[in-house]
């Protein structure tokens, strides 16, 4: 009884209640944060599923045996590791067995077109780390300094390196409409730089590159033009270059991809 009414004469005493009205304020307002942040927090984990179907959309490139697939979330394309592998296993057995792979597929291919006979086997070790790598391969064909052929292929179309490296050899041999097919008396005077591609990347198309250890693509429409790295002297003539090749005069725009290449045979002849 004490309690209650010493409770009920604190009601009469304005200062007194003024501050429960303040705590009870108070109060209201704590709740109505805590919701807020509560519908916050909802908020945030829906959003970032809605942005990633925003930002699902894809570009997807095909022509020229070039094909790309990048997400705008991230320009890096998949499947690069083939660099990595070959860099670990580089060894002079490796760089012959590419080459010779290249030299023989060239010989098969001049020796069937000749005579209509069927095409060499050259011999596919099983246990060869070819055998279970697959990347894009440039196999430049070079007499007397100067190149001769080049064909390729940014990403692989075929089950491995191994075929890769053979049908680019053919390709540079035959499909090269720059320079006249390589013919019976030209098969003891070649050299090759066979290129395999990796970590291709999409890039704007004023970015600066290292030519040196950069290759390039440009692209527009169903034209395109490649540039390998080492060929060129400067960034300016390796993007002009590429243009050229693809046919796309001054002003019209492009997409531009960067890419590396792991070298092994001769050394490519340099321009610009």
């Amino acid at each position: 009884m004490t309690v209650i009414g010493n409770t009920k004469r604190s009601w009469r005493n304005p200062v007194i209640a003024g501050a429960f009205i303040v705590l009870i304020v108070v109060g209201i307002t704590v709740m109505k944060v805590a919701s807020n942040s509560s519908g916050l927090q909802e908020q945030l984990k829906t959003e970032p599923s809605i942005l990633s179907e925003q930002s699902g959309l894809q570009d997807q490139t095909d022509g020229k045996g070039i094909s790309t697939a990048f997400g705008t979330t991230s320009p890096s394309l998949p499947g690069s590791d083939a660099l990595d592998q070959l860099r670990s296993l580089r060894s002079p057995a490796l760089e012959r067995e590419i080459l010779d792979i290249a030299r023989a597929s060239v010989a098969d291919v001049v020796v069937n077109r000749r005579a209509g006979s069927k095409p060499i086997d050259s011999v596919q070790s099983e246990s060869s780390p070819l055998q279970t790598m697959q990347a894009g391969v440039f196999v430049t064909i070079i007499i007397d300094d100067k190149v001769r052929g080049c064909m390729g292929r940014i990403h692989p179309a075929e089950p491995n390196l191994w075929a890769e490296i053979r049908r680019a050899a053919e390709m540079a041999a035959t499909m090269d409409m720059r320079h006249p097919p390589i013919s019976a008396k030209d098969l003891s005077n070649l050299d090759f730089c066979v290129s395999v591609v990796g970590r291709v990347r999409r890039e704007s198309p004023d970015v600066e590159v290292n030519p040196r250890l950069e290759g390039i693509l440009v692209k527009t429409g169903g034209r395109s033009g490649v540039i390998l790295p080492g060929e060129a002297r400067t960034c300016a003539y390796q993007r002009k270059w590429a243009k050229r090749e693809a046919g796309i005069e001054p002003g019209i725009p492009f997409e531009l991809y960067v890419f590396e290449t792991e070298r092994f045979g001769k050394t490519l002849p340099v321009r610009g």
